[in-house]
Order: C-alpha cells, then sequence, then structure tokens
C-alpha cells in the first residue's frame, strides 16, 4: 500500500460540488483573459451574447463555441508576431520555452509558454504521476531526445519536481538505451507504447530478459493509444506496473490511470473536461455513453484555450474509483474521430485491430494494416511478422484464427501478407501501421 497517495491532497479528494465551483471561477477568469489578451478570441467573441460575466453555471459553458486545431493554424498563419500569430497572450518577452504540434494532420501548432505557465504544466503532471505510484525514490528512463515535442519534457520536469533522479536516453540507440537501463538501475520508463514493445523485443535478441534481467517496475505509455490487451502485454515483457496517460501539446497532459489501473483520471481542476454527443458537439453524454472530448486548460496565459475539441472519442465511467479520488474518469478511449475509415460501408477503428492482436497474438512481433481500392472494391491486407521460432504450419494455423478473430471484431475481411523478420518498420514515437492508400 502506497502512503501519501495524493500529490495535492485537498483538491484530489475535493467533493464534485466544490471542484465544479473552481472549475467555473477559473473558466470565467481564463475567459476573461483570453478576450483582454489574446487578438484570436477578442476578434472570435466580439459581438456575441455571451461573455465572461455569463458563466455562472456549467450550463452556461455550453453557449461559449468551441475552438479547433485549424482555427489555431489560422490564427498562427496570419499576424504577428512570428509563429504565433493571432493566438499568443502574452509578451515576447514573458515567453521561455516552445513546444509544437507533430504536424501529422497539417500545419504544426506552435505553443509558447511563460515561466508560470511552464510550471502549471509542471505541476499538473506532477499530479499524474504521483497518482501512477511515481515517488522520489525512482530513477526514471526517458529512451528518447526530446526535440520541440512536449510530452516528454512534461515527464521530466514533473518527475523532478516529484523529486525523481531523472536520465534523458536521447543519443543512444535502442541497445545503447537498453544498457544504460540495466546500467543505472532505472525503475521506471516513461514512453510509448510501441517503444516499449520494441524494447522489449530488442532485448531480448540482446539474451536480456526485461522481466527478469531488469529493474524497471512502473512504465508511463503516452505519444499514441494504448489498448488494454497492449498494456497487459507490456506488464508481461516488464514484470512492470504500466499506466497509460493522455494529453497533448495544445493541452498538456490532463489524464491517467491512478495505481488501481481501472479508469482515467482527469487532473481537475486544472483543467474543465467535457464529454459532448458526437453528433451534435453540444449535448453532455451520460455515464457509459461516448462522447467527444472539450478540453479548457484553467492554467494556461501565453496560449489560452477556451472548448478546444480534440476529436478524440472516449466513454465517460461510471460511479467511483476506489482511489478515493472525485475527478471525472475516463472508462475507454475508442479513438480520434478523424483516425475513423469507412471500409466497404463498415466503420472501422485500426484500434480494433491492436486489440485483437496484443490480447490473442502475442506470436505477432509486428503489423500493417494497409487498405487499397484496386478496382471498385476496398482491399484490407494486414501484414503480419511472426516470431521467427513459429513453424510455417503453426503461421498457417494462426493465421486461421486471426482471420476470424478480425471478422468478428470488425466485420471486415482481412487478407494475411507474411512478412520476414525485421521486414516490418519499428517506431520511436507516433506508430504508423494503418496506411489507407484509396484514392
Amino acid at each position: 500500500m502506497i502512503k501519501n497517495k495524493y500529490w495535492n491532497p485537498f483538491l484530489e479528494a475535493l467533493p464534485r460540488d466544490k471542484l465544479v465551483k473552481i472549475q467555473i471561477k477559473r473558466f470565467h477568469e481564463t475567459m476573461a483573459f483570453a478576450i483582454k489578451n489574446c487578438q484570436m478570441y477578442r476578434e472570435k467573441f466580439k459581438g456575441m451574447r455571451i461573455s465572461p460575466e455569463d458563466i455562472r453555471t456549467l450550463d452556461d459553458i455550453q453557449k461559449v463555441p468551441l475552438t479547433d486545431k485549424e482555427e489555431l493554424r489560422r490564427a498562427q498563419e496570419c499576424g504577428e508576431p512570428f509563429l504565433y500569430g493571432k493566438t499568443l497572450a502574452a509578451d515576447l518577452t514573458e515567453l521561455c520555452t516552445l513546444r509544437q504540434t507533430s504536424g501529422t494532420t497539417g500545419r504544426p501548432v506552435y505553443v509558447p509558454d511563460t515561466y508560470k505557465s511552464w510550471q502549471w504544466r509542471a505541476e499538473s503532471y506532477a499530479a499524474l504521476l504521483y497518482m501512477m505510484g511515481f515517488r522520489e525514490t525512482d530513477r526514471v528512463f526517458i529512451p528518447f531526445a526530446y526535440n520541440v515535442y512536449v510530452a516528454f519534457w512534461s515527464g521530466h520536469y514533473a518527475a523532478e519536481k516529484i523529486g525523481c533522479e531523472v536520465i534523458p536516453g536521447g543519443g543512444l540507440d535502442t541497445k545503447g538505451r537498453i544498457e544504460k537501463i540495466r546500467e543505472v538501475k532505472a525503475t521506471a520508463l516513461l514512453n510509448t507504447p510501441t517503444f516499449g514493445l520494441h524494447m522489449a523485443e530488442v532485448a531480448q535478441e540482446m539474451g536480456i530478459n526485461p522481466a527478469k534481467d531488469l529493474t524497471v517496475r512502473k512504465m508511463v505509455c503516452a505519444g499514441e493509444p494504448l489498448p488494454e490487451p497492449t498494456r497487459k502485454r507490456l506488464e508481461e515483457l516488464w514484470n512492470a506496473d504500466v499506466y497509460n496517460q493522455i494529453g497533448g501539446t495544445e493541452t498538456c497532459g490532463w489524464a491517467a490511470m491512478c495505481t488501481e489501473k481501472r479508469d482515467l483520471h482527469v487532473i481537475e481542476p486544472y483543467f474543465l473536461v467535457e464529454f459532448l454527443d458526437p453528433e451534435t458537439l453540444s449535448t453532455p453524454v451520460k455515464p457509459g455513453e461516448q462522447g467527444v472530448v472539450v478540453i479548457t486548460p484553467l492554467f494556461f496565459r501565453a496560449f489560452p484555450l477556451i472548448r478546444f475539441n480534440t476529436q478524440d472519442l472516449m466513454v465517460l465511467a461510471k460511479g467511483d474509483c476506489p482511489c478515493g479520488r472525485t475527478s471525472l474518469r475516463i472508462e475507454k478511449i475508442i479513438g480520434r474521430v478523424d483516425d475513423l475509415r469507412k471500409i466497404r460501408g463498415v466503420l472501422f477503428s485500426p484500434q480494433s485491430v491492436e486489440e485483437v492482436i496484443r490480447e490473442k497474438f502475442p506470436q505477432i512481433v509486428e503489423y500493417e494494416v494497409v487498405v487499397t481500392r484496386p478496382s471498385v472494391m476496398d482491399e484490407t491486407v494486414l501484414r503480419v511478422e511472426m516470431d521467427p521460432t513459429i513453424g510455417a504450419q503453426e503461421c498457417q494455423r494462426l493465421g486461421v484464427s486471426l482471420q476470424q478473430q478480425l471478422r468478428a471484431k470488425t466485420n471486415l475481411r482481412f487478407e494475411l501478407e507474411w512478412c520476414k523478420p525485421g521486414e516490418l518498420p519499428r517506431y520511436t514515437l507516433k506508430a504508423k501501421r494503418f496506411k489507407d492508400l484509396r484514392t
């Protein structure tokens, strides 16, 4: 049993009605600040019938228009200052750091921070890590060169804030990182699910069993989806407690599992998080229902965000968590709305393939889904790289079972393509295992 399980005992166990009062007050302050200091929001709210003074309840917040990523891109492309355009709400001399989105869906969005707002990021992320069992006795290894992407910078500073010893692993190849983990006897990892699987694969090739020969006993995964079968697979490979955490460059890390490893807790009241009906984007959903997540960070100043549409589809959890935290919780992450595809009239989520493979086919080392339209009909091919110790006859048997399981899960038929060991790409950050080549 972990002593002092709350990073902030007052806020994390605060009754919901009091949490909501704080959020409404901070939303009011954030909206007023944005209108006064940010050109984008000043222009957006000009002439509207809603003002900060009108925000008294959560229902009032529903009247405030959403912000989306394309709106941020347009605002940064026009006007001064360079990079930030109309989104900046602080003097350039106040800025201390810059991060940016990956740009996978378009032009990157540049996100500046003042020293104070960056400290708030570290504080909220520290609450996430502490909730996942990180303590001052941990030696945390981060196997990446952070570059301009925010996730592992936030994790680094948050771990330091807790009192952990932090070891950056940039500049090393995968084997070098595994050797460094063994050398320093790291107890915790911050990484992506894909790279956690890849490091385990490479370690085994080196004759190292991560579960027995390494000392990692906590792992936080971020940067890409972590289906429950993948999380459990990582726990088996590393003999570690593996936790899911979600966030974004624009919003910061805003939710994570606690040590119960059931649902993901929203870090309230640092954020106001809404779960809205996917069809209307106006009506809040009930616990147990799917909703599109809309977030307002309640501490940003250089780069204010008001009701940011993440386009992430999630299920709002029911009931209470045994950990005693009173925050909203996420039962399941469905995926991004813009990741969903229609294939032969069926709505398909790439995450469903990973769920089947990681839960039922540990013999599959790597995979890739490719969708084409060679003539009239769509064709879906699953490229599979098996454990090289598996014989041809066993591969064929597993292939039949895999096709059946995928058909039951997705209502789609998959053709299988067997790949040689090492043929499929290995990813460090965001894996790109789904390729839609239809024109």
